[in-house]
């Protein structure tokens, strides 16, 4: 499986060095594993398509994973979030 080229960091939209409010994701368990991907320097991409709300990006190794909107359990889908975290910290 060919994984994309990351998005440019220009059309991420920031505040202050955080996320703009409206880019913050509805569900709390899956907006504070995103607070901690970005703070393990992780990249967090707002990229709404259908039910995906964005991705979690690693620009040194250009690994990323999907965020969904609407997920099954957001426990779980936070759970996804901060394995992904766990794996690539150390590449950021």
């Amino acid at each position: 499986m060919r994984l994309r080229d990351p998005p440019d960091s220009r059309s991420f939209p920031r505040l202050g060095g955080e996320r703009v409010k409206s880019d913050r994701h509805p569900k709390p368990d899956v907006e504070a594993a995103l607070k901690r991907a970005e703070k393990a320097g992780l990249k967090v991409k707002r990229d709404q398509n259908g039910h995906r709300w964005g991705f979690v990006i690693c620009c040194p190794c250009t690994a990323q994973t999907k965020v969904w909107s609407t997920p099954t359990s957001p426990g779980t889908e936070g759970k996804k979030i901060d394995e992904f975290t766990r794996r690539h910290s150390g590449c950021a």
